[in-house]
């Protein structure tokens, strides 16, 4: 026979079994995980908003220096200009000066003659000579020559002193055209070193956006060997890019191992859409460019599109640009860098794609400040030329789907001398 204290145990835990019950239940129950799944979204919803405040923070700050290195690099372009006109003029100057002074170095002897007569009138006048100890038919004779010499004289000594005054005033346009020459050069160097500071900013700010940005520098170095020409580059580089965009699509849209259903629901249902902050606001078509590209650099327009520089030589596929040393280089149009770095017989190129097939080229630069991946827009400092060499040459090229095409129709600025 069951003792007491059993009989009265059994009933509590029973009860106490019963009354758990429900709340095991409520755990597992349809309710509670679509509470989970609420809760979840939720906490994905506020990182999401909170993720899209520091991405608008970032394309924000971006935004505005990227809007002060355009103006920064139009204002050294314009500079540049301003100095090239400078110069052709100081050259024009400096080459009349030379002839002026060498005319007067060879009429020097003529001149101290000249002035020895004159010296010798303003001491012996020909109204003198009718008082002269000679006799009166010499004296008339002598006033008959002196006079006769005498408006000639006047006239070389005229000319000596206008050519005397334009020598003068040569050197002194030669003196002002110099100081304006020092004070365009004093803004050029101010508006390169403020493109310095904002370039050195902005890839700062890009490194905090960036993954892998040494694995993708090594991709496109690859790509680059194994590349048989430029056409052969762009299209392998449209490859990976495809390829990688494929990847990160499949890549955001796979859950992930070991998630709850609860959880997979919330990683999957579509969260609100995270702008690339690096990606300018106002980026344009490709399909708006015609006429409206800027000047890679401020130069002479030497070699065009289909120009034959040598016998036996290919024409040229692209545009040359005669430069100033350590001309400041600007992105032609809104894109993005697809490669950055030196190519087979190019040296340091640029290459940004334009979208739908287009790809405009960038070679000769002495440096890059541009990385690939980084989004561009019209006007956009990108690189410099050759301090060292007199005359660099920017070789500017535009392809569609991998085809050379002209890009002078398609520049804001079409005649031999362009000011960026």
């Amino acid at each position: 026979m069951p003792r007491p204290e059993l009989r009265l145990t059994f009933p509590v835990l029973l009860l106490a079994g019963l009354l758990f019950l429900p709340q095991a239940f409520a755990q597992d129950s349809p309710q509670k995980k679509l509470q989970d799944v609420e809760k979840q979204l939720e906490q994905s919803r506020q990182k999401q908003q909170e993720l899209a405040k520091q991405a608008d923070a970032l394309a924000s700050e971006l935004q505005t220096l990227r809007d002060s290195e355009v103006k920064a690099a139009a204002a050294a372009q314009a500079h540049e200009a301003v100095l090239d006109g400078l110069d052709a003029r100081l050259a024009l100057l400096g080459a009349d000066e030379k002839r002026k002074a060498r005319e007067l170095e060879q009429r020097r002897a003529d001149e101290a003659r000249l002035l020895m007569a004159l010296a010798l009138l303003a001491r012996d006048p020909p109204e003198a000579l009718a008082f002269s100890p000679d006799t009166p038919v010499n004296s008339v004779r002598g006033g008959i020559l002196m006079g006769r010499a005498l408006p000639p004289l006047e006239q070389r000594a005229r000319d000596l002193g206008s050519q005397i005054s334009s020598l003068r005033a040569l050197r002194a346009e030669i003196s002002s055209t110099e100081g304006r020459a020092r004070a365009e050069r004093a803004g050029l160097a101010r508006e390169q070193n403020q493109i310095s500071g904002l370039i050195a900013q902005k890839q700062a700010l890009l490194a905090q956006t960036r993954q892998g940005a040494a694995e993708s520098g090594k991709r496109q170095a690859a790509l680059a060997a194994k590349a048989s020409d430029l056409k052969d580059l762009i299209a392998r580089l449209e490859d990976e890019r495809a390829a990688r965009d494929a990847q990160a699509a499949r890549a955001a849209s796979r859950p992930q191992a070991g998630e709850t259903p609860a959880q997979n629901l919330a990683m999957n249902a579509p969260p609100p859409a995270t702008p690339d902050p690096t990606r300018p606001r106002d980026i344009r078509p490709i399909s708006q460019a015609m006429g409206h590209m800027a000047a890679p650099a401020s130069g002479i327009l030497v070699v065009h599109f289909g120009d034959v520089m040598q016998a036996g030589a290919a024409p040229s596929k692209g545009l040359t640009f005669e430069t100033r040393s350590g001309a400041q280089v600007v992105a032609p149009f809104d894109g993005k860098v697809l490669f950055a770095g030196p190519f087979k017989g190019y040296g340091q190129i640029l290459i940004i794609g334009h979208g739908d097939g287009y790809h405009s080229l960038l070679a000769g630069l002495d440096r890059v400040d541009a990385s690939v991946g980084q989004w561009l827009v019209a006007g956009e400092p990108v690189g410099v030329m050759s301090q060292g060499s007199q005359k660099p040459r920017l070789y500017l090229e535009l392809r569609h789907d991998g085809q050379p095409i002209n890009p002078l129709p398609w520049l804001a600025i079409r005649d031999e001398k362009v000011n960026g």
